[in-house]
């Protein structure tokens, strides 16, 4: 029992050494926050377009991605739901070839309203691929390669078919 203190008395030192270099770090920490601060430079808006986005007929994907993404953004801020007739209809009423879309359905399999659209329209070998999210009905779009074995396909599994 002899040793009892004296191991006391290591740990009470090795606490005290622990605490001092934590001191030591924190003290040093608050040092490199003094200094120059650089400085941000300042955010330029992006300049709106000179011509609005338009359908470019005989065009590629490619070319007809800010159209696509025009019509998508516009139908988000109107009152229709969010859900595949409205969707594709504003792609189709703006010219968009409706053989060439795809719609993915209004509700899961589940029969739970589904959490956002999907529609595609292919360009050959491309597709312009849009998802519309339902809660928020923010839009995001890309051009993206077809897929398949014979490239003809944007959307993959069923979809909806555009009847309407």
């Amino acid at each position: 029992m002899p040793d009892l203190p004296r191991t006391r008395r290591g740990i009470r030192a090795t606490g005290a050494v622990s605490a001092l270099i934590l001191s030591m770090a924190l003290l040093s920490g608050c040092a490199l926050l003094e200094g120059p601060t650089p400085e941000t430079p300042k955010r330029t808006e992006m300049p709106a377009p000179e011509k609005p986005a338009a359908l470019v007929p005989g065009g590629s994907a490619a070319d007809n991605l800010p159209f696509f993404t025009a019509t998508l953004q516009e139908f988000s801020k109107g009152k229709q739901p969010v859900q595949a007739q409205p969707v594709s209809t504003a792609l189709i009423d703006a010219g968009f070839d409706k053989s060439l879309m795809q719609v993915s359905f209004d509700k899961t399999k589940t029969n739970l309203d589904a959490d956002n659209i999907f529609v595609s329209v292919r360009y050959g070998q491309d597709c312009l691929i849009g998802q519309v999210v339902t809660a928020d009905r923010s839009v995001t779009t890309k051009n993206m390669p077809a897929l398949g074995p014979n490239q003809d396909t944007c959307l993959i599994g069923n979809t909806n078919p555009i009847t309407w």
